[in-house]
């Protein structure tokens, strides 16, 4: 399915045509209107997305030559947006989806002399329609599209040779197919495919297909997914996952930071049955985190908030010291190694001076993040293992720091070390919000972590 996509925004642009692309839809995107106009001239899209309004009358002048080159192409209109913004531009994919399928036919007649099949899968379920193209031999391609993307089917003398849904290829793209039940589909006829990277036959393919496609809808219920998911997956410790196999290891390893289920069997190297099996199993080994997707990437503070927190961490900094300030942050293994995760989900935060491409998970010492407060003021926060072998190193790293927060009960060494110091350590708990958290705190939420640091800075700012 082709898509032409009109935005002067070019992050915007960016961010709706890959969504797009990520449903399996294939774009042709500009941020003038001109060589979408000179496109339309060789090809046609299935729909037409374009900003709601024009800033200025040449644009304006230019997308109704569009639209005139377009007339009966369904439109969706952009409202004024963010490239940030994740849920409206998911918005705006899911109105382009909902209009693919609007537009396609929802009838099965054939068509005189093409040999082309066009459908609805609630009248024909793909599963009936593989069969009976298979029992025709016909060759061509077979393209679904629903609400969750497009996908299409190549066969060769009835056999399904190739397919593509979403970013799933193979015979992972030919089974989730088979698990939709809404959507339209096209057949047509075509010469044979050149890839090949489906051997089994359609009998196979139908018979296995049905049972992966069962199954994973009961490994979805026990993992609590139903429909749209609301939340995201993480590990806290790979460790967990060692003697659960090898997909399991995987997934631990992917998870180090949390992500959405759909992310998970779209980039893992494994079929979605085997996925969905092995996150079971990390469930019920007690492995998995459930974070909210609304709160992945929660802010330190709204912008008021964010002014008065530069000012204190201005002040704070001791004289002498060039660059940022500096908050150390001390616990257990278990309580840093969250930390480190929480911390790098932070909206504010950017990678520290140690992290590479992945967090470490077992440095003692770590400078995890730098917190962007804004104007030209930031603040490094360094992770420290509470370990009895690094008090000859701890003067260094106290050094300037404008506090050390403990985010568990103090060994003994660490508060001797830091009272010869003369450096106070602050209790994590003794400066946040009591009512906004019950029990012991959990460092592994980035909403904890940023009223953490948040509720340190004000509280030494205070005194």
């Amino acid at each position: 399915m082709q898509v032409f996509v009109l935005h002067p925004d070019l992050d915007v642009l960016a961010a709706l045509v890959g969504r797009m692309r990520d449903r399996g839809l294939s774009t042709v995107h500009a941020a003038e209107a001109a060589p979408l106009v000179e496109r339309s001239i060789k090809q046609r899209p299935s729909v037409l997305v374009i900003p709601e309004r024009c800033e200025d009358l040449a644009a304006a002048a230019e997308l109704a030559a569009l639209r005139q080159a377009l007339p009966d192409v369904p439109e969706v209109l952009v409202p004024p947006l963010r490239a940030d913004d994740e849920a409206g531009c998911a918005r705006v994919v899911d109105v382009v989806m909902s209009a693919i399928v609007a537009a396609a036919p929802a009838d099965d007649r054939t068509l005189h002399g093409s040999g082309e099949v066009r459908g609805d899968l609630a009248q024909i379920p793909l599963p009936d329609l593989l069969q009976l193209l298979s029992m025709g031999r016909k060759t061509g391609t077979l393209t679904v599209s629903t609400s969750s993307g497009a996908g299409e089917l190549h066969l060769a003398e009835g056999e399904v040779v190739d397919a593509m849904y979403r970013r799933a290829d193979g015979m992972k793209a030919v089974i989730r197919l088979l698990g939709e039940r809404e959507g339209a589909f096209h057949f047509a006829p075509d010469a044979t495919p050149g890839l090949r990277r489906i051997f089994e036959p359609v009998s196979s393919i139908l018979m296995d297909g049905t049972r992966h496609v069962d199954e994973m809808k009961r490994q979805r219920e026990a993992l609590g997914v139903h429909g749209a998911q609301t939340f995201a997956f993480q590990i806290d410790d790979p460790k967990l996952a060692e003697e659960l196999g090898p997909a399991a290891l995987e997934i631990a390893r992917s998870l180090g930071s949390p992500r959405p289920l759909e992310d998970l069997l779209d980039d893992l190297p494994y079929t979605d049955l085997a996925l969905l099996q092995a996150l079971v199993a990390l469930d019920r080994a007690g492995a998995l985190r459930r974070l909210p997707i609304g709160e992945l990437r929660p802010s330190l503070a709204g912008p008021e908030g964010m002014v008065v927190l530069r000012g204190l961490a201005r002040r704070l900094k001791p004289r002498g010291f060039r660059g940022a300030g500096r908050l150390v942050l001390v616990g257990t293994m278990r309580s840093i190694r969250l930390a480190r995760q929480a911390l790098g989900r932070l909206a504010e935060a950017m990678p520290g001076a140690d992290v590479g491409g992945e967090l470490t998970l077992d440095r003692l010492v770590e400078a995890t993040a730098q917190i962007q407060l804004g104007e030209s003021v930031a603040l490094d926060v360094v992770t420290v293992v509470d370990r009895e072998e690094l008090g000859p190193a701890l003067p260094m790293i106290v050094s300037g720091a404008i506090g050390v927060v403990v985010l568990d009960r103090p060994s003994q060494a660490l508060a001797e070390i830091l009272e010869e110091l003369e450096v106070a350590l602050v209790d994590a708990r003794s400066v946040v919000d009591p009512s906004e958290f019950e029990g012991p705190l959990d460092a592994g939420e980035p909403a904890t972590i940023a009223a953490i640091i948040r509720g340190a800075i004000e509280g030494m700012g205070e005194t």
